[in-house]
């Protein structure tokens, strides 16, 4: 079964290999088709150039003989007069008639001649002028065609071209039969033999030069459409480079795509089959790239990406291969070396260069994006492409989930624990869509005094399989997906709807997530569509954020905490003391209250410290005029002893359990009705929607 794997392998490998080298040839084909076409159009013209100057200048000097032997014939008639007729009737030539015919031999370019009478019989010769009794022989015997003959002796013209032997003949000449007329009558014919050499050098050079004249006009006209045509080639094929460039290549970063990157990984697979060397996937996923987008812009997340492909390549061999998959997520297939140290080597430099500060345009600089990897390595983790990827993706996920910025290998069980992540986003998704959630509210009352001043509204997800799944099992996920977006949107307005029904003097407290302040013009527009939509007064509204949310891009977050605040809703700093606490915040924005964490509440009997610091954070609540909240009171003592340090208001379980809207609405027309009590019972004996006495009080962050 190997042997026929391997056999299949190599058969489609030299496929391939064929088909490129066919693809090739034919690439070189079409490159020479304009050239060959153009050179063929130069042969054909050249020697048909040759071929029609050559018939030209023979017609030319055809018509030059026959104009020279007429002229020369009427010559001979005016010098001679009257004895024309009585030579070419055989009587003696006087000597006046002698000297005339020796100049005939000498007239334009006549070096020979002869006579014949009207019956075709030969007369005289310019050799011999006075051996004309001797002479012997015909026209049609001469010619040795009796048809040129009787053509002549009709009256016609004949001409033709001979070659001869300087000095005896000239190299070139013509012989012309013309009839003699005397008187309009044809007395006889002269034969005339006319030197063409110099006519016939004189008109090849002619032809020669008006030939290479056409056929430079001939390439000038048809350089510019062979010039627009190779450009239009030119064009196509650099189209057509750049169409393969696309589909095999990522856009932005110039990395191969994702199917680039399958037929990379498939190959090495395809070779590790054959020598059993080991391959290597290494997922790669940038740790906070969404908050670079987010508040530096597109460009400069854009900008980053490019500098992350060029630090990727810069520390890779050439034999392996690094592809952009989409978003912040990269792929490195390593080949060549023993594993896992190779790749073990290889991830922690990969997180190491990826988590260096960069520098971004604008003089921006991202110093907290950092990179996660997961590691897969075949044939352990799997032989085939798909199994490596889910590998190193499930790999990738162990090392989010353990803090980041590391990298770990792929171990039997995170495939699962990837699997179920997967199925949590779905089904989180389908609970976005169809309005699967549903807010708990938990009472908030003044100490001492317990009135109730208002609830904390608290996100539920009953999953029709899973039953009540808890908010930190599902806010980070929507965190990291974006779906904590349209989550807080339908948070804020279905708890100022329900707020709307309550009386004016309870109010309705929401927690806001990072995420949300990503972008804060989307963030300002849902607040403000709340309250106009559901009509709640925005002094009603308390929005509480984190101290973690401040170390983002502290300017700013300022800037659209205060637009919230302009919009007349509270802003509540929540978790007070838990994160990185500065007292600059307290002062550069006036928060209008603080929530002191459950963790110093629920301490603060045992440990002096614990207390020592709430009664520290109230003081300062109280100078700076800022209400206090504290969060997690379960028992008399820790309400007693909040009370008795000045604490503002009261949160937890002993003053109220989180409840239904039905309930929490019943709940603030029983307190308004009968007043103030020191614990918040509902008037019916249940209470519904009680979380874990350690739920972090999540609402859409």
């Amino acid at each position: 079964m190997r042997l026929r794997l391997l056999s299949r392998e190599r058969t489609g490998e030299a496929q391939n290999y064929c088909a490129k080298l066919v693809s090739g040839f034919g690439r070189m084909a079409s490159g020479l088709r304009l050239p060959f076409a153009l050179a063929s159009a130069a042969i054909l013209l050249a020697v048909g150039g040759a071929v029609i100057n050559e018939y030209a200048a023979a017609w030319l000097l055809r018509r030059d003989a026959e104009a020279t032997a007429h002229a020369w014939a009427k010559n001979m008639d005016e010098m001679l007069g009257d004895e024309l007729p009585a030579l070419l009737a055989r009587h003696p030539p006087s000597p006046t008639a002698l000297s005339v015919m020796a100049q005939g031999r000498r007239l334009g370019n006549v070096f020979r001649y002869k006579l014949f009478d009207t019956q075709g019989h030969l007369v005289f010769i310019s050799d011999d002028l006075e051996q004309t009794d001797r002479l012997q022989g015909t026209l049609a015997a001469h010619r040795g065609n009796s048809d040129i003959a009787a053509h002549v002796l009709a009256g016609g013209v004949h001409v033709e071209a001979a070659r001869g032997e300087p000095p005896r003949r000239p190299s070139y000449y013509a012989e012309a039969y013309v009839p003699a007329y005397r008187g309009g009558t044809i007395v006889g014919v002269a034969e005339v033999y006319v030197d063409q050499t110099q006519k016939q050098a004189l008109y090849r050079h002619a032809f020669a030069i008006a030939e290479l004249a056409i056929a430079a006009l001939v390439l000038l006209s048809s350089l510019l459409p062979g010039l627009i045509a190779w450009r239009r080639t030119r064009e196509r094929r650099a189209a057509e480079n750049k169409v393969h460039f696309l589909a095999h290549h990522d856009l932005l970063t110039g990395l191969p795509n994702r199917a680039s990157f399958r037929e990379a990984l498939g190959a090495a697979l395809s070779r590790s089959l054959r020598d059993g060397s080991q391959v290597a996937v290494i997922a790669l996923d940038l740790d906070r790239f969404k908050e670079v987008n987010d508040v530096l812009g597109h460009a400069a997340g854009d900008a980053l990406l490019c500098e992350v492909a060029r630090r990727l390549r810069a520390e890779l061999r050439q034999e392996d291969t690094v592809a952009r998959l989409g978003g912040d997520e990269f792929m490195v297939v390593q080949v060549g070396l023993a594993q896992p140290h190779g790749a073990a080597c290889l991830a922690e430099r990969l997180v190491a260069v990826l988590s260096e500060p960069y520098d971004l345009p604008g003089g921006q600089r991202a110093a907290a994006c950092g990179a996660s990897a997961g590691v897969a390595v075949a044939p352990g983790d799997g032989s085939e492409a798909e199994a490596l990827l889910r590998a190193a993706d499930a790999a990738l996920y162990r090392a989010k989930a353990e803090g980041r910025g590391v990298a770990r290998f792929f171990e039997a069980g995170m495939d699962e624990a990837l699997a179920e992540r997967r199925r949590l986003t779905h089904d989180l998704r389908c609970a976005v869509a169809k309005s699967g959630f549903e807010l708990a509210y938990q009472p908030l009352q003044e100490l001492p005094g317990g009135k109730l001043v208002g609830f904390e509204a608290l996100i539920r997800w009953h999953h029709p399989e899973r039953g009540l799944v808890p908010p930190a099992h599902f806010i980070p996920l929507a965190e990291e997906t974006g779906l904590i977006i349209p989550i807080g949107a339908w948070v804020l307005s279905q708890a100022c709807r329900e707020a709307a029904t309550w009386p004016e003097d309870v109010k309705v407290a929401v927690n806001l997530s990072p995420a949300q302040f990503r972008n804060s013009a989307a963030l300002l527009a849902t607040v403000s569509d709340a309250l106009a939509t559901t009509g709640l007064t925005p002094s009603r509204l308390e929005l509480e954020v984190t101290e973690g949310l401040l170390l983002q891009d502290t300017d700013a977050v300022m800037a659209t905490l205060v637009a919230l605040s302009n919009l007349g809703c509270g802003i509540s700093m929540d978790d007070f003391g838990t994160g990185y606490s500065s007292l600059a915040y307290l002062w550069r924005f006036p928060f209008n209250k603080l929530k002191i964490d459950r963790s110093f509440i629920s301490n603060m009997n045992a440990e002096p410290k614990a207390m020592a610091i709430v009664s520290t954070i109230i003081a300062l609540g109280r100078a700076l005029g800022i209400t206090i909240t504290a969060e997690g009171i379960e028992t008399e003592k820790q309400a007693e002893a909040l009370s008795g340090v000045g604490c503002s208001q009261g949160q937890g379980y002993l003053l109220g359990h989180p409840m239904s809207a039905e309930q929490a609405g019943s709940l603030t027309h029983f307190h308004h009705e009968s007043g103030p009590r020191p614990r918040l019972e509902l008037p019916s004996a249940s209470v519904v929607l009680t979380p874990a006495r350690s739920e972090p009080c999540i609402v859409s962050g």
